[in-house]
Parts: C-alpha cells; structure tokens; sequence
C-alpha cells in the first residue's frame, strides 16, 4: 500500500481567508488603471500568479505598461495594504491540522500563486511559517497555476515523488495544476460557486475540520489501491 510522504497547502483561500481582501486590493488598483474588469474574469484569474493575470488584463484592455510594471506596481500596493492589516484570519481547523500533519511524521509545504513578499507576510502575520519544510512560489518554480510548475518544483524540493504528495486547493487553476503534477488533490471550495468547477477534484471537504491525518491516510490509500 502506498503512504503519502507529504502534503501540500495553496496559501490564499486555503490556509489564509484571504481570497475577500485579494479581490478587493485587485478591485481599487483595477480602478486605478482605469478598466473594469468583469466578476467572471476577474473570478478567472483566481489561483494564477500576478504575470498570468497582468499578461491578460494587458491583451483585454490595451494597457500602457508593460507587465513587469503592473507586477512591480501591485506588489508594492498588496504589501502595503497587508503590512497595515492587523489581523489576517486563518481558515477554520487549520493550526489543528497542521500540528496533526507534523505529528504524523508527513512532510508540509505550501506552493502559492503569490509572490515570495506576500506570501512570507501572511505567513509570518499568521504565525504559520514555521510549520513549512518548504515555501515555495510560481515565481521561483516557473510557470503560473494552471501549470504544474509550482507543485513539480515542491515535491523536487522535499525529495518526494509527485504521486506520495497530498494537495489542499480551492481554485479551478489550483487543480488542474497538482492534478497535472500527478498529485491527488483535495478540494476545500472558499464559497459554494465554486464547487461545481472543484467537482473533479480526487476528493472535497468543507473545513479542515473534515478531516484528521488518519482520514487523509484512508482516501490515499483507497484512490492508490484503485489505480
């Protein structure tokens, strides 16, 4: 039978309620370059990187600047914003799960679309870093979610193969990333408009509160057997 060797977290939505505060910091610099950006694109972009969503907004809309300004520009905004936040709210069971996880013996890693400043800011803010074997970014990996870039670098850097690794996503591009990694991905849906596009997920729960490190054991052992 085939044991995971580690689990992987998506940080926005996922360990972090910060999906709410990413759409609307995203919303007023949407605003600053003078577009409007429809909620299903906007929706769209969710669980990409700030190159895959600039690249885009730059092609819809004609934009001036080039992308790595619109990168450089809304990283300096986004770090300020959370800079000033005096809570940044965890999603509900996650510090539970997490001291689970590490007692089980499994390796831990988050693999995120943001970039190395926000992400070492919400989770120093959240007093979660030290969980992490590793902390890994698209910027650092290569290509944006819905690429399997970020998820290959992670397993690379934790000296686990692809298919030991356990991934929590909450975003359609999240899961089409650690799916194409080879990974078995667990869905934890931020809102209910987004279980139907999570529906291919290898399995969905709510809240981490759904679920213990012998559960997680239990469906792995029952999606490897099935193979």
């Amino acid at each position: 039978m085939r044991k995971p060797g580690a689990v992987i977290f998506d940080m926005d939505g996922v360990l972090i309620d910060s999906e709410p505060i990413h759409c609307e910091i995203e919303k007023k610099l949407f605003g600053q370059l003078g577009i409007t950006v429809d909620e299903a694109v906007h929706r769209s972009y969710m669980g990409a990187s700030n190159e895959f969503m600039y690249a885009d907004l730059k092609s819809r809309f004609d934009l001036e600047e080039s992308v790595a300004a619109l990168v450089e520009m809304d990283e300096s905004f986004r770090c300020e914003y959370f800079n000033h936040l005096e809570i940044i709210p965890l999603n509900e069971g996650v510090i539970d799960l997490l001291h689970e996880i590490k007692l089980a013996g499994l390796k831990l890693a988050v693999a995120t679309s943001s970039s190395p400043a926000i992400a070492d800011i919400l989770l120093e803010k959240c007093e979660i870093a030290s969980f992490f074997d590793v902390i890994i970014t698209t910027k650092e990996a290569g290509k944006s979610k819905p690429a399997p870039d970020v998820y290959l670098y992670t397993a690379e850097r934790l000296g686990v193969a692809p298919a030991n690794c356990i991934v929590f996503e909450d975003s359609p591009n999240g899961l089409s990333a650690a799916q194409s990694a080879g990974m078995y991905c667990i869905a934890v849906p931020s809102g209910n408009e987004f279980i139907g596009s999570l529906s291919n997920a290898d399995y969905m729960i709510r809240t981490f509160t759904d679920i213990t490190p012998g559960r997680l054991l239990e469906i792995f052992a029952l999606n490897s057997a099935a193979e």
